[in-house]
């Protein structure tokens, strides 16, 4: 029951996303006059639609994206005799489409098209959607860092595990499990897990660090503990043996130290976030996700082994709409983190997908967002460059009219098998996602 509930809680959160992503483009769109038929959450099959103005709002059966229709993206074809770049096979292609693309534009329509927009207005359409994506996520964001604020970890003075065997770090699985012998200084002295270790020598302990730096340079000294366990205080001699330990987590360094088998138990908690603490937990996030995007090649690499290869699958790899779903359920549905855990991680989450999807749609590539934005890019460069080349050739004809240059536009349609070659990638990698989020999801701890 809790598994399908955060299935529904995400699916319901990226759905909205996605009709707020499309919102963003239609609004301006109207705003500047273009006509817009259609408004739609998905793809497929029409589930629900009703029309209202010039405007069919509806939902589709595949709930994996959306769209707007505005009239005219592409322009009418050049009557000045001008041959397309592409072979004949291509171009020929290109014009079916132009057609295809000018049906809906009708004789009393031509100023409400897209592609008569300027520039500068081209861009705000296009950036729309994108730019309401990192709104929910810096909504979602703000939300979270001032209501619940960063989740943090500590090691504790609490035992979790006493080892049992002295075994450097970089000792092997194998050799750790064929060790049968008690031999570590904590299991000889008697200390147990839950025990909480109070002072080393008289002097009071109050973190693991703490502990850890008494520990590590009294290698054969014998240090007097005093743990409680339950209300009940023991006193304990431990003598350090030497060992090999990482000189930390993310290092392949290592180093001799004192050492008597403990392990601690570790503190999760919430650290709350200021006002002022926001911008900058918010640029940390940012410049995350922009290396997971740079990073994004290799993931699918990873996804391509996982598929066509056997291996197993990567949990930071690629995952699909598919494979969140099933995260939002494994979260709500488990039963070692708390209500509160588990709503921070369910918000997190979908605020994570929208900064993504802002950055993902921004790539200068048609027939994504940012590829519409780098067309509407050279569309401005060409015009500037066209008024400096016609600064002083204004002249007024007998007749009192004025001859101008005629205005430029870029032909987005010639750009269609580019199209055609990212929707191809793009279809194939949703595939690919699809089937590994089916075959071998990604399950959470």
């Amino acid at each position: 029951m809790l598994y399908a509930l955060g299935v529904l809680i995400f699916a319901v959160g990226l759905l909205a996303s996605i009709a707020l992503h499309e919102v963003g483009h239609m609004v301006p769109a109207k705003k500047f006059g273009v006509k817009v038929t259609q408004y739609m959450v998905g793809f497929g099959p029409t589930l629900w639609s009703r029309k209202k103005g010039d405007t069919e709002y509806g939902i589709k059966a595949i709930p994996l994206g959306g769209y707007i229709r505005m009239i005219g993206m592409v322009p009418p074809a050049r009557q000045d005799g001008t041959k397309s770049r592409w072979p004949r096979r291509l171009s020929t292609a290109i014009e079916e489409f132009r057609q295809v693309s000018r049906v809906e534009v009708a004789p009393g329509d031509e100023p409400r098209q897209f592609y008569r927009l300027t520039p500068g207005k081209k861009m705000i359409v296009m950036l729309g959607g994108p730019c309401m994506n990192l709104v929910i996520y810096l909504v979602l964001t703000v939300i979270l860092l001032t209501t619940f604020g960063i989740p943090k970890s500590e090691p504790t003075t609490k035992v979790s595990e006493v080892v049992n065997c002295v075994a450097p770090a970089t000792a092997s699985q194998a050799d750790v499990k064929a060790c049968t012998q008690t031999n570590s200084p904590a299991a000889v002295a008697g200390l147990r897990a839950g025990d909480v270790v109070e002072s080393v020598n008289g002097v009071r302990i109050n973190g693991w660090k703490q502990l850890t730096d008494a520990i590590e340079p009294a290698v054969g000294r014998p240090l007097t503990l005093v743990v409680s366990n339950n209300g009940v205080q023991r006193t304990l001699t431990v003598t350090p043996v030497r060992n090999v330990k990482y000189v930390d987590g993310s290092s392949s360094k290592t180093k001799d130290v004192g050492y008597i088998g403990v392990a601690p138990t570790t503190r999760y908690y919430y650290q709350s976030q200021g006002v002022l603490d926001v911008p900058g937990e918010v640029g940390r996030q940012i410049n995350v996700g922009v290396h997971a995007l740079g990073s994004y090649p290799q993931k699918l690499q990873s996804l391509w082994q996982t598929v066509f290869e056997g291996k197993a699958r990567d949990p930071q790899g690629a995952v699909g709409v598919v494979g969140i779903g099933r995260i939002g359920g494994q979260i709500a549905d488990s039963h070692s983190i708390s209500t509160k855990d588990k709503a921070y991680t369910l918000i997190s989450l979908l605020a994570s997908v929208n900064l993504l999807l802002f950055f993902f749609n921004l790539l200068p590539l048609l027939p994504l967002d940012g590829g519409h934005v780098a067309g509407a890019i050279v569309e401005a460069a060409k015009r500037g460059r066209a008024r400096l080349r016609a600064r002083g050739e204004r002249k007024r004809n007998p007749d009192g009219t004025v001859t101008t240059r005629p205005q430029i536009f870029v032909d987005t349609a010639q750009m269609l098998p580019v199209m055609y070659a990212v929707a191809s990638i793009l279809i194939v990698v949703t595939l690919l996602t699809l089937y590994a989020d089916i075959v071998k999801p990604i399950n959470v701890g």
